[in-house]
């Protein structure tokens, strides 16, 4: 005959607020992916626009490297707010776990 096993599993159990800013943290960082996907698009369209604009050889070199220029920018802010708003609202998220619940589990 097989042995029960119990053993003892724990999580914690989040409340209204805790839910709230955990479902407000991943679609921050959805929103987030998004910024970067539609930036690289933008810089990619922004640059053959640009060179369908300007037949010049010269102006065409000068737009894709101003399109370079200023998605690399627009990258970088996006990146540094990235950061800022994952720490703030892992913070948020992390103070608002909820308290930590035993379960006993018969195996």
């Amino acid at each position: 005959m097989a042995k029960l096993v119990k053993t003892q599993v724990t999580k914690h159990q989040r409340g209204f607020f805790g839910r709230v800013w955990q479902i407000v943290f991943w679609l921050f960082q959805a929103a987030m992916v998004a910024f970067v996907v539609a930036n690289l698009n933008t810089v990619g369209d922004v640059s053959s626009d640009c060179v369908t604009q300007n037949a010049d050889a010269l102006n065409a070199s000068a737009c894709k490297t101003g399109a370079a220029i200023g998605g690399g920018i627009v990258a970088v802010t996006g990146w540094f707010l990235w950061f800022l708003g994952t720490v703030l609202l892992a913070v948020l998220m992390f103070a608002t776990r909820g308290k930590l619940v035993t379960y006993d589990v018969v195996k």
